[in-house]
């Protein structure tokens, strides 16, 4: 396929919708894609936090990849849209058509020194080896924990004697408190559970001396734009944990075709002998069960939490690609 074939679209600065239906084909059709390519992340982010202009480098009906221009220090480098704010990132479509993409990308109307591939899986096609006229170079990035979830295991025979242990001494206490509920948000829940995560997060931080990444007003906005939309596809799981009708927890998770991730949250510390946030956890982990979901990911860091639930570390890599 020529160059000229293939698919350039440059948006115009501002919150433009940067993906549409051909979109969400490409990614429905993506069995590797994570909600973090998927429309409804990436439009709320480019409305909300890209501040840049998008360049969104295409090979027609099979692959598509979002892209910013970075300028490093005076080394100008194409990022993927949402890098920053997305724990993994990555093309969606076809893995084979990965050398038309760069193509695609080689030919886009901006000049650029390295594209720059962060967060991308171990099993991303990105990674695959680059074709002629390309080089690359791999460095590890993050470590994202991942809690396997064998099929017809409950979350009880996955944790350790230490936590379950532990998470039936936290629903034990729990049992004291009148009017206790945990459950998965609804779509009509989804609003007011949004605010109590930001509210029950900056409280958290707060108290440690510290603003807390939900304080800022633009990541607000991106949250209030991209949670409802991905609970419009069916991709967005929230645990929350209400006390005498007052939200008290909020994890907000995400659901793909064989995957859960938990991203980030909220806990009311105040209430004495109380661990909120193990059983919004404990929600979120048997809800991807029940859904048959094949894994449960934790995302970037390393918080002792997460290997307490039985995950374990995956790497990611972080790739730079250059014309050659």
């Amino acid at each position: 396929m020529a160059v000229r074939d293939l698919g350039r679209r440059r948006l115009p600065a501002g919150p433009p919708m940067m993906l549409g239906e051909e979109g969400w084909a490409l990614w429905r059709g993506d069995s590797h894609a994570t909600p973090f390519q998927s429309p409804a992340w990436l439009n709320a982010w480019a409305a909300h936090l890209s501040g840049q202009e998008i360049y969104v480098a295409e090979v027609p009906g099979r692959a598509l990849l979002p892209l910013f221009l970075w300028d490093d220090k005076g080394t100008r480098k194409l990022v993927p849209a949402g890098a920053g704010h997305s724990d993994y990132c990555d093309m969606v479509g076809d893995p084979d058509a990965v050398p038309a993409l760069l193509d695609a990308i080689a030919a886009l109307p901006v000049a650029w020194d390295a594209l720059v591939l962060p967060d991308l899986r171990p099993d991303s096609p990105l990674l695959r080896p680059p074709p002629p006229g390309w080089a690359a170079e791999d460095a590890p990035h993050e470590i994202c924990p991942v809690l396997a979830l064998p099929p017809g295991k409950p979350l009880r025979e996955l944790l350790s004697k230490t936590q379950r242990r532990k998470l039936a001494h936290d629903r034990h206490r729990a049992d004291d408190l009148q009017d206790l509920s945990v459950s998965l948000a609804t779509p009509e829940d989804v609003p007011e559970a949004v605010e109590a995560m930001f509210a029950l997060h900056t409280a958290q931080w707060n108290a440690a001396g510290e603003p807390g990444m939900l304080a800022d007003p633009r990541v607000r906005a991106f949250h209030r734009a991209a949670a409802p939309a991905l609970a419009e596809a069916d991709l967005l799981r929230m645990a929350v944990v209400r006390e005498a009708g007052r939200i008290v927890a909020v994890l907000l998770g995400f659901r793909d075709a064989t995957r859960f991730h938990s991203y980030i949250g909220g806990v009311d510390m105040s209430v004495p002998r109380q661990s909120f946030g193990t059983l919004a956890f404990a929600c979120l982990i048997e809800a991807a069960i029940a859904e048959g979901a094949r894994e449960f990911h934790f995302l970037r860091g390393e918080e002792p939490y997460k290997y307490s639930w039985g995950a374990r570390p995956m790497r990611t890599v972080r790739r730079t690609l250059g014309r050659i």
